[in-house]
């Protein structure tokens, strides 16, 4: 029997089922190979592999692996991604990975990008959390949402991306091959789908399925042409129409296409906006809290959202807790569109009911005595509100 185990779920807890498992699960259930997924303390000595997948690169392995022969372990995932001078060495491993597991030599050359996944992977582990009092839409993901691939690839090269060593968008999978027709949504994890060639005839199959769908990896706006733009605004989209703001550079180019697109939609519309990535300095700190802070601004005026992504770096600056408190702020939507930066601050502290200083305002506080010569520039960005920079005006037709 084969274990499987998602360390991500295990450590941090996790919104999303781990897709690479179950497609693992289906490739198993598919062939009438026994598995089971480890969630809890189970006898791990029974299993002949373990397959343990991780997306984030600080999620801990459960310690209970310890405990077996690391050449029953097979790891996979994001979370294990390895730096370039590494890469032969850790595609040797795969390799050997694959070697060891040798389910069948008879067995065809077998595409895993085909393969249906087990959608019930985490049928007991939902259920049991119900019953123990969580709330149900936590595990809305995993019980409605038919999950996949229709492209991978990016044309971006971002140096922070684990797609850093690609520079195009390949077709990966056909909806059928795990569009599950009694899952009301679909959700989709391409890296850049409006780079492939084929954004067109694809999106026109995902409007026939008649199914809500959403990229949840936000799409390229740089990408979106009045094409684009109209014929996304016409699908029935799930939520948030997500796109992504990395990086201050992209700023005039990014203002031209979201005129162009908010021109088609009056749809929620939210960027993503990376941030902390190669801070160690005071250089680089207040750097990339301008630049943030630039982008919001901007969002703002486009009646947008702003969500704050983290790059682990920030951790490496004394007064990284900057970057939680703006997450907190930007990323909750009645915070965001109701108070200015400044406002939540207060608002934290006020919530205290105390002389005592709470962590956001001596955050706050301490960010300023730091920069005091950037002053003018924060004090414009930490009090600027929601209602007074909107600029419908913005997006009118030229």
């Amino acid at each position: 029997m084969f274990g499987i185990v998602d360390a991500d779920l295990l450590d941090n807890g996790t919104r999303h089922p781990n897709l690479v498992l179950m497609k693992l699960a289906g490739y198993f259930r598919d062939r009438n190979i026994p598995y089971k997924f480890i969630y809890n303390n189970d006898d791990i000595s029974k299993y002949s592999f373990i397959y343990v997948s991780k997306v984030f690169t600080f999620t801990k392995v459960p310690s209970f692996l310890d405990k077996i022969d690391p050449s029953k372990i097979i790891k996979g995932g994001t979370g294990y991604y390895v730096e370039e001078d590494d890469l032969e060495l850790f595609n040797q491993q795969r390799e050997d990975d694959m070697a060891r597991l040798e389910l069948d030599p008879n067995l065809p050359d077998f595409n895993m990008a085909s393969q249906m996944p087990d959608y019930t992977l985490y049928d007991e582990y939902v259920a049991g959390e119900i019953r123990h009092g969580k709330n149900p839409q936590n595990y809305k993901d995993y019980q409605f949402f038919s999950i996949g691939f229709l492209t991978r690839g990016c044309i971006r090269k971002c140096p922070f991306c684990v797609n850093k060593n690609i520079d195009y968008v390949y077709n990966y999978s056909n909806l059928l091959d795990f569009v599950d027709n009694s899952r009301p949504m679909i959700y989709l994890w391409d890296d850049n789908f409006l780079a492939s060639k084929d954004w067109k005839p694809l999106l026109l199959e995902l409007q026939a399925t008649n199914k809500p769908f959403q990229f949840r990896q936000g799409l390229d706006i740089r990408l979106v042409n009045e094409e684009k733009a109209e014929m996304l605004a016409k699908s029935k989209y799930h939520g948030d129409f997500i796109f992504a703001f990395d990086q201050i550079k992209d700023k005039e180019l990014i203002d031209k296409k979201l005129k162009i697109w908010k021109r088609y939609t009056k749809k929620t519309t939210k960027l993503y906006l990376f941030c902390g990535y190669e801070i160690s300095d005071d250089h680089s700190l207040i750097n990339d809290i301008l630049h943030l802070f630039e982008r919001i601004e901007v969002l703002m005026s486009f009646g947008c959202l702003g969500y704050v992504m983290r790059h682990e770096d920030y951790r490496n600056h004394p007064l990284n807790n900057i970057y939680v408190q703006i997450a907190r702020w930007c990323n909750q939507p009645q915070f965001y569109k109701k108070m200015s930066f400044k406002e939540f601050i207060d608002r934290n502290q006020f919530w205290v009911k105390t002389d005592n200083k709470c962590m956001s305002l001596k955050t706050y506080e301490d960010f300023l005595s730091n920069f005091p010569e950037y002053a003018p520039q924060l004090n414009h960005y930490f009090n600027m509100k929601y209602d007074s920079t909107i600029n419908p005006a913005l997006w009118a037709t030229d």
